[in-house]
């Protein structure tokens, strides 16, 4: 017993670090959320009111306005898919009530923040390598530059070095932007992913931020006594208000992905 005590000594105190690294995760979260002025919803029961969950106000707009216009278009999709409203619905249609379980919505939510998280992943890599395509490009167009005056003659050079300058500078000038129109668009290149990279993508790289996906979502819909999302209480609500999770699961998520890089070169989390 006194053996393994210093042993356990270890393990409560990697137990009270880790809890005190994912309670600052949480909190530069909740900062994220205050820069765009939308407050994370509270546990849904304080949501609920004659039976009903209604969450208000929407904030669409802001939740909306984190997310470029590319990753904008595939979160759209998104929540059309997983709650059935069309991205083009009428005000009647957003305000039309639902029935859902409360163990349901709790999973749409969950797999809603590791698409945020996901997309997140995905378009920084994207644009990693459109920055190395352009740049590779670039390298290329400046050593032609240079490598065509000095194959002239001394006498044509200093004749003509201007005028040949003057035309390098408006081809090159065109270049990039010609290149950066013909790159993939988010969706093309996720849809290229390969098994291996997909997974890359979509796998949470800390267990940080897996065990904070556990508690958040636990705190949101789980019940008030054991905190269990295991329940088969259907909830009335709007389509409003589950756009508005959904939106706010995918923006958890994004927020999370660049927490945790950030995080990540302060304290080295484990691996996930």
């Amino acid at each position: 017993m006194f053996y393994d005590a210093p042993r356990r000594i270890a393990q409560v105190k990697e137990h009270d670090c880790q809890a005190a690294v994912e309670d600052v995760i949480y909190m530069l979260i909740f900062y994220k959320f205050s820069e765009i002025r939308v407050p994370l919803v509270p546990r849904l029961s304080r949501c609920i009111y004659n039976d009903r969950l209604e969450i208000w106000p929407s904030k669409d707009w802001e939740l909306e306005s984190i997310h470029s216009i590319e990753v904008l278009e595939m979160v759209k999709e998104h929540v059309s898919t997983v709650i059935g409203l069309r991205a083009n619905s009428s005000v009647t249609d957003n305000w039309a009530t639902t029935k859902i379980q409360r163990l349901q919505l709790g999973r749409v939510y969950a797999a809603s923040i590791l698409y945020g998280y996901f997309l997140k992943s995905a378009s920084s890599r994207h644009k990693l390598e459109r920055c190395l395509t352009l740049a590779h490009e670039e390298r290329l167009n400046h050593r032609n530059s240079l490598q065509f005056p000095d194959l002239l003659p001394c006498g044509f050079k200093s004749l003509i070095f201007g005028h040949v300058s003057d035309m390098q500078s408006v081809s090159l000038g065109k270049g990039p932007v010609r290149q950066e129109k013909n790159l993939e668009e988010l969706r093309c290149y996720v849809m290229g992913f390969d098994p291996e990279t997909l997974q890359r993508c979509a796998k949470l790289k800390s267990k940080e931020a897996v065990s904070l996906i556990e508690k958040h979502s636990c705190a949101l819909f789980g019940d008030e006594q054991t905190g269990m999302l295991e329940t088969d209480e259907v909830i009335l609500t709007s389509f409003s208000s589950l756009k508005r999770l959904v939106l706010e699961a995918v923006a958890f998520g994004s927020f999370l992905w660049e927490i945790e890089e950030y995080v990540d070169t302060v304290y080295k989390l484990k691996d996930n």
